[in-house]
């Protein structure tokens, strides 16, 4: 069979067409895969890195320990690293948790657990909350509980934090008062191994040391954040306690006998320094930060430097109510750092918490106040 010059013809541009064709193809399958591994990288927890070689070290004061550029994490052992990475761990075990005793705490709970969730920590996250609550958000027609319901309802859909409701410390105590609620709250989950607690407000930087201390940490039934570079004293800034029905019993014992802060009831259950993260965490870089000693920042600090090797800053300058307080621009200049790398990282922090505020928690918040309180309220307006 003779083909003409036009079946010729034809049959080639068909042969073009195909192999164009094919071409077209491979080029976005190879593309897809590409995007989809991109994906996968993108969502995929982030595995923590081991923690340094246990060697004791002195702590630096308070005062000084920024005004150096010290770098960021140690790196350490490149192998010791790749293969405690690919361990695995039992991260259903392991978890962040918060404790809110009323509504007014619960927007800045929630941010810490919605920026672990952005950071890709692995753990899991826990809401401590009044049982209280689901009663009164039965009432549909509760004008004061819809904040409280949507924000616990977008914790669980938005930031898959799982909601654990607690009881009052003492039975049969006021359920409608804070003072009623207690940290030794932590110790009642049993089901798992460690936990990591946060003192809200405060603005996570960089929860990687975080989740090493977890996956790799001794459990012990407390691991407090020393309150001072001596080590005489515990805060409550960041414990890692390790929660136990014996421990729990313990401390609700101690609380129904006498009234006590949470500070208080710590210190008396567990024994100082023993209960406190060993020396060599502090290696890791800044665990737990005040904001207000950004303010006695000296000639030397590098904002740069310090928010790369910053996990946790807490807001605590004692002229303002909460981060979320909008204050007078004069008021803001007057309590500003004097260091100017110092004051850039102060601002931004604020401001980073002000902004992340609204995308989390949204812009229905207000604050009720009791009968009688209005005119206590000209301090600040709540933005």
């Amino acid at each position: 069979m003779i083909l003409t010059q036009s079946q010729v013809s034809a049959v080639f541009s068909a042969g073009i067409v195909f192999v164009f064709t094919v071409v077209l193809f491979l080029s976005g399958y190879v593309l897809q895969q590409r995007t989809v591994h991109s994906l996968q990288a993108a969502i995929r927890p982030r595995l923590p890195k081991p923690l340094p070689a246990p060697k004791p070290i002195q702590p630096p004061t308070l005062d000084v320990k920024w005004a150096r550029p010290i770098g960021a994490h140690p790196e350490g052992d490149e192998k010791l690293q790749h293969f405690m990475a690919e361990q695995a761990l039992d991260w259903s075990r392991l978890g962040y948790v918060q404790v809110v005793r009323e509504p007014l705490e619960l927007c800045s709970a929630v941010m810490l657990l919605a920026d672990l969730h952005k950071m890709r920590s692995p753990a899991k996250r826990i809401l401590l909350f009044p049982r209280a609550w689901l009663r009164q958000m039965e009432d549909e027609t509760a004008v004061d509980m819809y904040t409280t319901r949507r924000l616990l309802k977008t914790a669980v859909r938005m930031h898959g934090v799982t909601l654990m409701p607690m009881e009052t410390i003492v039975d049969g105590a006021d359920e409608s008062l804070a003072s009623s609620y207690s940290l030794a709250s932590l110790y009642s989950l049993t089901t798992y191994e460690r936990l990591v607690y946060l003192q809200q407000p405060g603005s996570l930087v960089d929860p990687s040391a975080l989740d090493s201390l977890l996956a790799f940490s001794r459990s012990e039934p407390m691991a407090a954040y020393p309150a001072t570079a001596e080590r005489e004293d515990m805060s409550t800034s960041l414990l890692i306690v390790h929660p136990s029905d014996k421990d729990f019993r313990r401390l609700k014992e101690a609380r129904t006998s006498q009234a006590m802060t949470d500070l208080e009831l710590f210190r008396k259950a567990f024994t100082t320094p023993n209960s406190l993260i060993s020396e060599w965490s502090l290696s890791m870089g800044n665990v737990v930060y005040d904001s207000h000693q950004l303010r006695d920042a000296i000639d030397g600090f590098n904002a740069t430097v310090f928010e790369a090797a910053t996990t946790f800053v807490r807001f605590s300058d004692p002229e303002i109510p909460g981060p979320e307080y909008d204050l007078p621009f004069y008021e803001r200049m007057a309590l500003r750092p004097k260091n100017e790398e110092a004051r850039e990282a102060w601002g931004k922090l604020y401001d980073r918490f002000r902004q992340r505020r609204m995308e989390v928690c949204g812009l229905d918040l207000e604050t009720y106040s009791r009968p009688g309180q209005a005119d206590e309220e000209d301090e600040g307006t709540e933005v």
